[in-house]
């Protein structure tokens, strides 16, 4: 559908999957993690949607051809039973809902090309630990000739002094229990990296994704010894969906 256009009837999309992902923020061991997709798109104009890819929600709530502007979330599970036995000797963190609000502008002003500069605000509203925000660059392009679909966004994360003690930081009894050094995470940038998707539709309401990501932990958390000393700076994911259009 053109953006700017009459919404006609919603889409809904529903997908299931798998992928391999760091046991922790910062980790060198993997794991495999389950992936899926729920999403609903022209709600009541073409550009207008919520999406739940995985633990991340995205949404547009402005009916217009190039803002953008809705609510964003992120659900943090906590550092807990991990396979590095000194990281895990620290002892868990606080799991984590980050909620909050998205702004940006689609420099297309039509469908099926988008190129948007948002900016995202989200703060721990389970546990209070601090916030992030998120500027990143997001491009999408579905060709109607073809049943290929890609995506692909360019991200950095600023963290908050609280976020990152809670995630990097070592306080210097669990420095002591776990053998490592104490290490106090100040805010900063925490993280940059690249997000890419390839969709291919088997048949109308049937489609496959592929998924991937890299980040590179940055600042005072790449020198946090969870990271430094018994992690990667280089962090991975790959996964994969099979999705359902209705």
């Amino acid at each position: 559908s053109i953006a700017g256009g009459a919404a006609g009837a919603a889409e809904y999309s529903v997908g299931i999957g798998a992928g391999f992902a760091p046991d922790y923020e910062g980790s060198d061991d993997y794991e495999a993690v389950p992936t899926w997709l729920l999403s609903a798109s022209d709600l009541y104009h073409p550009d207008t949607h919520i999406t739940l890819a995985g633990p991340v929600l995205r949404s547009n709530f402005v009916p217009h051809p190039q803002f953008r502007a809705g609510l964003v979330g992120q659900w943090l599970d906590d550092r807990d039973d991990v396979d590095d036995d000194a990281v895990d000797e620290l002892g868990s963190t606080d799991t984590a809902l980050l909620l909050g609000a998205t702004v940006g502008w689609d420099f297309f002003a039509g469908q099926p090309l988008s190129l948007t500069a948002a900016i995202d605000l989200r703060y721990d509203v389970a546990n209070g630990n601090g916030y992030l925000v998120t500027p990143r660059l997001t491009y999408a392009n579905a060709w109607p000739e073809s049943r290929f679909s890609i995506g692909a966004e360019l991200f950095g994360n600023w963290a908050s002094d609280d976020y990152m003690s809670e995630q990097f930081g070592v306080a210097a009894d669990e420095a002591a229990r776990a053998g490592l050094d104490a290490h106090d995470a100040d805010a900063g940038f925490k993280d940059a990296g690249l997000r890419l998707s390839v969709d291919y539709r088997f048949v109308e309401n049937v489609s496959g994704t592929l998924l991937g990501a890299y980040s590179r932990i940055l600042g005072d958390a790449a020198d946090s010894p969870i990271v430094d000393d018994r992690g990667d700076e280089n962090q991975f994911f790959v996964g994969a969906l099979v999705n359902y259009h209705f």
